[in-house]
Protein backbone atom coordinates (compact mmCIF):
# COMPACT_ATOMS: atom_id res chain seq x y z
CA UNK A 1 0.00 0.00 0.00
CA UNK A 2 1.72 3.50 -1.30
CA UNK A 3 -0.15 6.41 0.80
CA UNK A 4 0.53 9.74 0.38
CA UNK A 5 -0.42 12.86 3.54
CA UNK A 6 -0.30 16.27 3.04
CA UNK A 7 0.16 18.71 6.14
CA UNK A 8 0.22 16.43 8.43
CA UNK A 9 1.42 18.13 11.74
CA UNK A 10 4.97 19.58 10.46
CA UNK A 11 4.85 17.29 7.33
CA UNK A 12 4.13 19.20 4.73
CA UNK A 13 4.10 16.13 2.50
CA UNK A 14 5.16 13.06 2.57
CA UNK A 15 4.70 9.76 0.18
CA UNK A 16 5.05 6.21 2.79
CA UNK A 17 5.00 2.54 1.52
CA UNK A 18 3.32 0.12 4.21
CA UNK A 19 5.23 -3.27 3.39
CA UNK A 20 5.44 -6.19 4.96
CA UNK A 21 7.84 -4.62 7.47
CA UNK A 22 7.64 -0.57 7.74
CA UNK A 23 10.29 0.91 9.95
CA UNK A 24 9.82 4.62 10.98
CA UNK A 25 13.09 6.37 12.03
CA UNK A 26 14.21 9.25 13.48
CA UNK A 27 14.97 12.14 16.21
CA UNK A 28 11.84 12.76 18.42
CA UNK A 29 9.45 15.62 18.02
CA UNK A 30 9.34 14.42 14.11
CA UNK A 31 5.83 12.86 13.69
CA UNK A 32 6.70 9.19 13.44
CA UNK A 33 3.81 8.75 16.29
CA UNK A 34 1.37 10.80 14.17
CA UNK A 35 2.26 9.19 10.53
CA UNK A 36 2.16 5.61 12.61
CA UNK A 37 -1.43 6.77 13.79
CA UNK A 38 -3.03 7.81 11.09
CA UNK A 39 -1.87 4.16 9.10
CA UNK A 40 -3.06 2.44 12.14
CA UNK A 41 -6.75 4.15 12.09
CA UNK A 42 -6.76 3.74 8.01
CA UNK A 43 -6.09 -0.16 8.39
CA UNK A 44 -9.00 -0.10 11.06
CA UNK A 45 -11.93 2.45 8.98
CA UNK A 46 -10.93 0.22 5.61
CA UNK A 47 -11.30 -3.17 7.62
CA UNK A 48 -14.95 -2.13 8.73
CA UNK A 49 -15.31 -2.51 4.61
CA UNK A 50 -15.12 -6.39 5.69
CA UNK A 51 -18.36 -6.37 7.16
CA UNK A 52 -21.50 -6.41 4.85
CA UNK A 53 -23.84 -4.34 6.54
CA UNK A 54 -20.80 -1.48 7.02
CA UNK A 55 -19.63 -1.76 3.41
CA UNK A 56 -23.31 -1.53 2.11
CA UNK A 57 -24.36 1.74 4.92
CA UNK A 58 -21.07 3.43 3.55
CA UNK A 59 -21.79 3.11 -0.65
CA UNK A 60 -25.07 3.83 0.17
CA UNK A 61 -24.11 7.27 1.65
CA UNK A 62 -21.71 7.97 -0.67
CA UNK A 63 -24.36 7.00 -3.67
CA UNK A 64 -26.78 9.53 -2.47
CA UNK A 65 -24.32 12.15 -1.93
CA UNK A 66 -23.08 11.57 -5.47
CA UNK A 67 -26.60 11.52 -7.00
CA UNK A 68 -27.38 14.70 -5.24
CA UNK A 69 -23.96 16.98 -5.96
CA UNK A 70 -23.43 15.31 -9.20
CA UNK A 71 -26.51 14.77 -10.99
CA UNK A 72 -24.20 16.38 -14.50
CA UNK A 73 -21.72 13.64 -14.33
CA UNK A 74 -24.57 11.30 -13.53
CA UNK A 75 -26.76 11.93 -17.09
CA UNK A 76 -23.82 11.74 -19.05
CA UNK A 77 -22.63 8.46 -17.50
CA UNK A 78 -26.30 6.84 -18.52
CA UNK A 79 -26.04 8.58 -21.86
CA UNK A 80 -22.98 5.96 -23.01
CA UNK A 81 -23.77 2.68 -24.64
CA UNK A 82 -25.92 -0.11 -23.05
CA UNK A 83 -27.76 -2.97 -24.23
CA UNK A 84 -30.43 -5.23 -23.32
CA UNK A 85 -30.57 -8.69 -23.47
CA UNK A 86 -33.44 -10.84 -23.07
CA UNK A 87 -32.92 -14.44 -21.14
CA UNK A 88 -34.83 -17.08 -19.52
CA UNK A 89 -33.63 -17.62 -15.81
CA UNK A 90 -35.88 -20.71 -14.13
CA UNK A 91 -36.17 -20.89 -10.66
CA UNK A 92 -37.73 -23.93 -8.88
CA UNK A 93 -41.00 -23.32 -7.52
CA UNK A 94 -41.74 -26.53 -5.89
CA UNK A 95 -39.71 -29.54 -5.00
CA UNK A 96 -41.04 -31.12 -8.53
CA UNK A 97 -42.04 -28.63 -10.94
CA UNK A 98 -39.28 -25.52 -12.73
CA UNK A 99 -40.85 -22.61 -13.39
CA UNK A 100 -39.05 -20.29 -16.17
CA UNK A 101 -39.40 -16.66 -15.99
CA UNK A 102 -38.71 -14.02 -18.50
CA UNK A 103 -36.45 -11.20 -17.40
CA UNK A 104 -34.53 -8.46 -18.68
CA UNK A 105 -30.51 -8.10 -18.59
CA UNK A 106 -29.36 -4.59 -18.61
CA UNK A 107 -26.13 -4.05 -19.21
CA UNK A 108 -24.38 -0.71 -19.01
CA UNK A 109 -20.79 -0.33 -20.19
CA UNK A 110 -18.38 2.39 -19.08
CA UNK A 111 -15.14 2.45 -20.78
CA UNK A 112 -12.34 3.11 -18.48
CA UNK A 113 -10.16 5.35 -20.55
CA UNK A 114 -13.04 7.71 -21.27
CA UNK A 115 -11.74 10.99 -19.04
CA UNK A 116 -15.47 11.91 -17.18
CA UNK A 117 -15.24 8.43 -16.46
CA UNK A 118 -12.12 9.05 -14.62
CA UNK A 119 -13.26 12.18 -13.08
CA UNK A 120 -16.12 10.79 -11.72
CA UNK A 121 -14.15 7.87 -10.04
CA UNK A 122 -12.12 10.73 -8.97
CA UNK A 123 -15.09 12.20 -7.48
CA UNK A 124 -16.00 9.09 -5.54
CA UNK A 125 -12.43 8.47 -4.11
CA UNK A 126 -12.41 12.28 -3.60
CA UNK A 127 -15.79 11.84 -0.57
CA UNK A 128 -14.27 8.52 0.76
CA UNK A 129 -10.49 10.29 1.60
CA UNK A 130 -12.47 13.20 2.71
CA UNK A 131 -14.37 10.99 5.00
CA UNK A 132 -11.73 9.26 6.33
CA UNK A 133 -9.36 12.08 6.93
CA UNK A 134 -12.24 13.14 9.54
CA UNK A 135 -12.30 10.23 10.88
CA UNK A 136 -8.69 10.04 11.47
CA UNK A 137 -8.75 13.43 12.64
CA UNK A 138 -11.24 13.09 15.25
CA UNK A 139 -9.41 9.95 16.25
CA UNK A 140 -6.43 12.50 17.62
CA UNK A 141 -9.43 13.57 20.11
CA UNK A 142 -8.12 17.02 19.95
CA UNK A 143 -9.68 20.67 18.37
CA UNK A 144 -7.24 21.02 16.22
CA UNK A 145 -6.44 19.39 12.58
CA UNK A 146 -3.57 17.23 12.71
CA UNK A 147 -3.90 15.82 8.87
CA UNK A 148 -5.39 17.86 5.93
CA UNK A 149 -4.97 15.29 2.75
CA UNK A 150 -4.73 11.32 2.49
CA UNK A 151 -4.63 9.30 -0.49
CA UNK A 152 -3.34 6.15 -2.12
CA UNK A 153 -0.64 6.92 -4.86
CA UNK A 154 -1.58 3.88 -6.56
CA UNK A 155 -3.66 4.17 -9.73
CA UNK A 156 -7.12 2.76 -8.51
CA UNK A 157 -9.46 4.74 -10.26
CA UNK A 158 -9.39 2.35 -13.62
CA UNK A 159 -12.04 -0.35 -13.45
CA UNK A 160 -10.97 -4.07 -13.10
CA UNK A 161 -11.92 -4.63 -16.82
CA UNK A 162 -11.75 -2.92 -20.32
CA UNK A 163 -14.95 -2.07 -19.35
CA UNK A 164 -17.44 -1.52 -16.40
CA UNK A 165 -20.30 -3.35 -16.50
CA UNK A 166 -23.06 -3.70 -14.29
CA UNK A 167 -25.90 -6.57 -14.81
CA UNK A 168 -29.60 -5.34 -13.51
CA UNK A 169 -32.20 -8.01 -13.59
CA UNK A 170 -35.75 -7.03 -13.61
CA UNK A 171 -39.18 -8.99 -14.93
CA UNK A 172 -39.27 -7.86 -18.84
CA UNK A 173 -42.56 -6.21 -18.55
CA UNK A 174 -41.63 -3.73 -16.11
CA UNK A 175 -38.69 -2.52 -18.07
CA UNK A 176 -39.48 0.85 -19.59
CA UNK A 177 -36.65 3.17 -19.09
CA UNK A 178 -33.46 3.42 -17.27
CA UNK A 179 -35.42 5.15 -13.99
CA UNK A 180 -34.08 6.93 -10.76
CA UNK A 181 -33.97 3.90 -8.71
CA UNK A 182 -31.86 1.63 -11.64
CA UNK A 183 -29.38 4.62 -11.36
CA UNK A 184 -28.79 4.66 -7.77
CA UNK A 185 -28.46 1.04 -8.20
CA UNK A 186 -25.97 1.17 -10.57
CA UNK A 187 -24.35 3.94 -8.86
CA UNK A 188 -23.85 2.19 -5.89
CA UNK A 189 -22.50 -0.80 -7.71
CA UNK A 190 -20.00 1.62 -9.19
CA UNK A 191 -18.94 2.89 -5.78
CA UNK A 192 -18.58 -0.70 -4.10
CA UNK A 193 -16.27 -1.84 -6.51
CA UNK A 194 -14.28 1.34 -6.12
CA UNK A 195 -14.15 0.33 -2.13
CA UNK A 196 -13.32 -3.05 -2.47
CA UNK A 197 -10.19 -1.96 -4.81
CA UNK A 198 -9.46 0.21 -1.59
CA UNK A 199 -10.18 -2.42 0.62
CA UNK A 200 -8.09 -4.84 -1.50
CA UNK A 201 -4.99 -2.23 -0.72
CA UNK A 202 -4.97 -3.79 2.69
CA UNK A 203 -4.87 -7.68 2.00
CA UNK A 204 -7.78 -8.17 3.89
CA UNK A 205 -6.30 -7.47 6.94
CA UNK A 206 -8.74 -7.37 9.62
CA UNK A 207 -7.41 -7.02 13.06
CA UNK A 208 -5.10 -3.74 13.57
CA UNK A 209 -3.14 -3.85 17.42
CA UNK A 210 -1.77 -0.68 18.20
CA UNK A 211 1.17 -0.71 21.44
CA UNK A 212 1.76 2.71 22.34
CA UNK A 213 4.95 3.83 24.39
CA UNK A 214 4.94 4.06 27.86
CA UNK A 215 3.89 0.56 27.91
CA UNK A 216 5.15 0.19 31.49
CA UNK A 217 2.97 2.73 32.84
CA UNK A 218 0.04 1.32 31.28
CA UNK A 219 0.59 -2.18 32.35
CA UNK A 220 0.58 -0.70 36.09
CA UNK A 221 -1.99 1.39 35.92
CA UNK A 222 -4.32 -0.50 33.35
CA UNK A 223 -7.27 -0.54 35.55
CA UNK A 224 -7.71 3.01 36.42
CA UNK A 225 -6.90 4.62 33.40
CA UNK A 226 -9.53 2.67 31.98
CA UNK A 227 -11.92 3.19 34.44
CA UNK A 228 -11.22 6.99 33.58
CA UNK A 229 -11.95 6.20 30.09
CA UNK A 230 -14.81 4.50 30.97
CA UNK A 231 -16.48 7.14 33.01
CA UNK A 232 -15.88 9.80 29.76
CA UNK A 233 -16.65 7.85 27.55
CA UNK A 234 -20.40 5.63 28.27
CA UNK A 235 -21.30 8.33 31.55
CA UNK A 236 -20.29 11.78 30.38
CA UNK A 237 -18.72 12.41 33.51
CA UNK A 238 -15.24 14.58 33.28
CA UNK A 239 -11.91 12.47 32.89
CA UNK A 240 -8.18 13.44 33.11
CA UNK A 241 -7.95 10.69 30.56
CA UNK A 242 -7.22 12.24 27.46
CA UNK A 243 -5.46 9.74 24.32
CA UNK A 244 -5.94 9.10 21.03
CA UNK A 245 -7.89 6.18 19.57
CA UNK A 246 -5.31 3.89 18.69
CA UNK A 247 -3.81 4.17 22.82
CA UNK A 248 -7.65 3.82 23.88
CA UNK A 249 -8.13 0.70 21.60
CA UNK A 250 -5.00 -0.87 23.37
CA UNK A 251 -6.55 0.04 26.65
CA UNK A 252 -9.84 -1.06 25.80
CA UNK A 253 -8.38 -4.33 24.25
CA UNK A 254 -5.94 -5.30 26.96
CA UNK A 255 -9.03 -4.53 29.71
CA UNK A 256 -11.30 -6.60 27.79
CA UNK A 257 -8.60 -9.82 27.74
CA UNK A 258 -8.21 -9.36 31.23
CA UNK A 259 -12.18 -9.34 31.69
CA UNK A 260 -12.55 -12.16 29.50
CA UNK A 261 -14.45 -10.01 26.90
CA UNK A 262 -12.44 -10.09 24.11
CA UNK A 263 -14.95 -11.25 21.66
CA UNK A 264 -14.64 -11.33 17.71
CA UNK A 265 -16.81 -10.01 15.13
CA UNK A 266 -16.80 -13.57 13.10
CA UNK A 267 -16.85 -15.89 16.19
CA UNK A 268 -17.09 -18.82 13.61
CA UNK A 269 -13.40 -18.12 12.30
CA UNK A 270 -11.14 -20.23 15.49
CA UNK A 271 -8.13 -19.15 16.47
CA UNK A 272 -5.89 -20.35 13.02
CA UNK A 273 -2.28 -18.87 14.51
CA UNK A 274 -1.84 -20.79 17.77
CA UNK A 275 1.42 -22.91 16.78
CA UNK A 276 3.50 -19.28 15.50
CA UNK A 277 1.96 -17.86 18.47
CA UNK A 278 3.25 -20.31 21.22
CA UNK A 279 6.51 -19.77 19.28
CA UNK A 280 6.79 -16.13 19.19
CA UNK A 281 5.50 -16.36 22.81
CA UNK A 282 8.15 -18.81 23.54
CA UNK A 283 11.23 -16.62 22.46
CA UNK A 284 10.23 -13.34 24.09
CA UNK A 285 9.71 -15.44 27.50
CA UNK A 286 13.38 -16.98 26.77
CA UNK A 287 15.37 -14.17 25.34
CA UNK A 288 13.82 -11.20 27.07
CA UNK A 289 11.78 -11.79 30.15
CA UNK A 290 13.97 -14.69 30.87
CA UNK A 291 10.54 -16.31 32.66
CA UNK A 292 7.01 -17.30 31.98
CA UNK A 293 4.30 -15.07 31.86
CA UNK A 294 1.48 -17.34 34.30
CA UNK A 295 -2.39 -15.87 33.92
CA UNK A 296 -4.70 -16.30 37.27
CA UNK A 297 -8.47 -16.02 36.63
CA UNK A 298 -11.12 -14.87 39.66
CA UNK A 299 -14.30 -16.23 39.86
CA UNK A 300 -15.45 -13.02 38.27
CA UNK A 301 -13.40 -14.04 35.21
CA UNK A 302 -11.15 -11.34 35.87
CA UNK A 303 -7.43 -12.40 34.77
CA UNK A 304 -4.37 -11.23 36.92
CA UNK A 305 -0.79 -11.72 35.37
CA UNK A 306 2.61 -12.66 37.23
CA UNK A 307 6.01 -13.49 35.84
CA UNK A 308 6.97 -16.62 37.38
CA UNK A 309 10.78 -17.21 37.54
CA UNK A 310 11.89 -20.62 38.10
CA UNK A 311 9.79 -21.38 41.04
CA UNK A 312 9.93 -18.13 41.95
CA UNK A 313 6.49 -15.64 41.48
CA UNK A 314 6.68 -12.04 40.74
CA UNK A 315 3.96 -9.53 41.34
CA UNK A 316 4.11 -7.30 37.83
CA UNK A 317 4.92 -4.17 40.57
CA UNK A 318 7.72 -6.04 41.20
CA UNK A 319 9.09 -7.16 37.53
CA UNK A 320 11.74 -5.47 35.85
CA UNK A 321 10.49 -2.89 32.99
CA UNK A 322 11.74 -5.08 30.38
CA UNK A 323 8.92 -7.43 31.61
CA UNK A 324 6.32 -4.88 31.57
CA UNK A 325 7.58 -3.58 28.44
CA UNK A 326 7.63 -6.85 26.42
CA UNK A 327 4.15 -8.47 28.49
CA UNK A 328 1.25 -6.69 26.04
CA UNK A 329 3.06 -8.21 23.24
CA UNK A 330 2.92 -11.69 24.94
CA UNK A 331 -0.64 -11.41 25.62
CA UNK A 332 -2.03 -10.06 22.29
CA UNK A 333 -0.51 -13.04 20.68
CA UNK A 334 -2.04 -15.34 22.59
CA UNK A 335 -5.20 -13.55 21.83
CA UNK A 336 -4.96 -13.05 18.29
CA UNK A 337 -7.70 -14.65 15.86
CA UNK A 338 -5.25 -14.68 12.60
CA UNK A 339 -1.86 -13.59 12.88
CA UNK A 340 -1.89 -13.46 8.80
CA UNK A 341 -4.46 -11.24 8.83
CA UNK A 342 -3.16 -8.44 11.64
CA UNK A 343 -1.80 -5.20 11.39
CA UNK A 344 0.85 -4.93 14.89
CA UNK A 345 2.07 -1.13 15.06
CA UNK A 346 4.73 -0.89 17.88
CA UNK A 347 6.05 2.11 18.94
CA UNK A 348 9.30 1.91 20.41
CA UNK A 349 10.06 -1.37 20.81
CA UNK A 350 13.51 -0.99 22.45
CA UNK A 351 12.56 0.59 25.45
CA UNK A 352 13.82 -0.06 28.65
CA UNK A 353 15.55 -3.18 26.77
CA UNK A 354 19.60 -3.68 27.39
CA UNK A 355 21.35 -3.23 23.92
CA UNK A 356 21.27 -7.80 24.18
CA UNK A 357 17.60 -7.68 24.88
CA UNK A 358 17.22 -4.84 21.96
CA UNK A 359 18.59 -7.15 19.06
CA UNK A 360 16.45 -10.21 20.59
CA UNK A 361 13.35 -7.57 19.94
CA UNK A 362 14.57 -7.17 16.50
CA UNK A 363 14.73 -10.42 15.58
CA UNK A 364 11.00 -10.87 17.35
CA UNK A 365 10.29 -8.40 15.01
CA UNK A 366 10.92 -10.22 11.75
CA UNK A 367 9.73 -13.27 13.12
CA UNK A 368 6.45 -11.86 13.66
CA UNK A 369 6.59 -10.61 10.25
CA UNK A 370 7.58 -13.79 8.44
CA UNK A 371 4.69 -15.24 10.39
CA UNK A 372 2.42 -13.39 7.90
CA UNK A 373 1.78 -10.07 10.35
CA UNK A 374 2.57 -6.37 8.78
CA UNK A 375 4.40 -5.06 11.24
CA UNK A 376 5.55 -1.35 11.46
CA UNK A 377 7.37 0.15 13.96
CA UNK A 378 9.01 3.35 14.80
CA UNK A 379 12.25 3.28 16.42
CA UNK A 380 15.49 5.55 17.78
CA UNK A 381 17.24 2.35 18.18
CA UNK A 382 20.26 1.53 15.79
CA UNK A 383 20.48 -2.13 17.81
CA UNK A 384 17.01 -2.86 16.46
CA UNK A 385 18.15 -1.23 12.59
CA UNK A 386 21.84 -3.06 13.06
CA UNK A 387 19.90 -6.54 13.65
CA UNK A 388 17.22 -6.20 11.33
CA UNK A 389 20.02 -5.36 8.22
CA UNK A 390 21.83 -8.53 9.97
CA UNK A 391 18.15 -10.30 9.14
CA UNK A 392 18.63 -9.09 5.48
CA UNK A 393 22.32 -10.13 4.80
CA UNK A 394 21.24 -13.45 6.51
CA UNK A 395 18.37 -13.65 3.70
CA UNK A 396 21.16 -12.62 0.82
CA UNK A 397 23.28 -15.61 2.19
CA UNK A 398 20.23 -18.14 2.26
CA UNK A 399 21.75 -18.65 6.09
CA UNK A 400 19.08 -20.98 7.87
CA UNK A 401 18.27 -18.55 10.70
CA UNK A 402 15.74 -15.96 11.35
CA UNK A 403 15.89 -13.40 8.17
CA UNK A 404 13.86 -11.75 5.98
CA UNK A 405 14.28 -10.32 2.45
CA UNK A 406 15.05 -6.94 1.22
CA UNK A 407 12.03 -6.48 -0.78
CA UNK A 408 9.58 -7.34 1.92
CA UNK A 409 10.72 -3.94 4.13
CA UNK A 410 10.39 -0.67 3.76
CA UNK A 411 12.40 2.17 5.97
CA UNK A 412 11.74 6.09 5.87
CA UNK A 413 14.02 8.43 8.43
CA UNK A 414 12.42 11.54 9.70
CA UNK A 415 14.54 14.58 9.58
CA UNK A 416 13.82 18.08 11.42
CA UNK A 417 14.16 20.55 8.65
CA UNK A 418 13.60 24.05 10.00
CA UNK A 419 10.54 24.15 11.22
CA UNK A 420 9.56 21.14 8.94
CA UNK A 421 9.97 16.98 8.75
CA UNK A 422 11.30 15.74 5.97
CA UNK A 423 10.39 12.38 5.23
CA UNK A 424 13.24 10.29 2.95
CA UNK A 425 12.72 7.00 2.16
CA UNK A 426 16.06 5.14 2.92
CA UNK A 427 17.56 3.01 0.14
CA UNK A 428 17.45 -1.21 1.05
CA UNK A 429 20.42 -3.47 -0.41
CA UNK A 430 21.88 -6.71 0.22
CA UNK A 431 23.57 -5.26 3.37
CA UNK A 432 20.06 -4.27 4.39
CA UNK A 433 19.10 -0.59 5.42
CA UNK A 434 21.22 3.01 5.46
CA UNK A 435 21.71 3.99 8.86
CA UNK A 436 22.77 7.58 8.22
CA UNK A 437 20.22 8.84 10.88
CA UNK A 438 22.40 6.76 13.27
CA UNK A 439 25.96 7.72 11.69
CA UNK A 440 25.35 11.38 11.74
CA UNK A 441 24.42 11.14 15.75
CA UNK A 442 27.75 8.68 15.94
CA UNK A 443 30.14 10.85 13.81
CA UNK A 444 28.68 14.06 16.54
CA UNK A 445 29.91 11.99 19.44
CA UNK A 446 32.94 11.27 18.32
CA UNK A 447 34.06 14.33 17.25
CA UNK A 448 32.90 15.80 20.74
CA UNK A 449 34.73 12.97 22.27
CA UNK A 450 37.90 13.37 19.93
CA UNK A 451 37.86 17.44 21.11
CA UNK A 452 37.86 16.62 24.65
CA UNK A 453 40.48 13.99 24.54
CA UNK A 454 42.78 16.00 22.76
CA UNK A 455 42.12 18.93 24.93
CA UNK A 456 43.02 16.90 28.03
CA UNK A 457 46.31 15.66 26.32
CA UNK A 458 46.76 19.20 25.67
CA UNK A 459 46.63 20.88 29.04
CA UNK A 460 49.31 17.63 30.21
Amino acid sequence: MKLKVENLAKIREAEVEVKNLTLFIGQNSTNKSYMAHIIYELYKELSLFQEPRNSHRFNTLITKRLITDHKKEIEYLFSLEHELEEEVLSHQVDVDEWEDERITKLKIFFNEDDKEIINFSNKILNIIFNDLTDKINNSFNISKTILKKLYFIDDITKLSSNSFSINLHMPIEEYNKIDDETKFRVILQLVKQLTEKLQNQLNNYFDSYYFPASRTGFVLTLDEIYAGIFRDKFRGQVSATRLGEPTIDFIQSFADIKMGKFDYDDWFNPLETKKESDMLVSFLEKEIIKGNIQEETNKENYTSYYLKVKNERLDLHLASSATLETLPFIIFLKNTRNIKKTLFVIEEPEAHLHPKAQIQMARFIVMLTNAGAKVLVTTHSDYILGEINNCIKKYELKEDDISISKDNVSAYLFKNNLQETEVKELPIDQFGISDENFEEALDELLDESGRLTDKILDNE
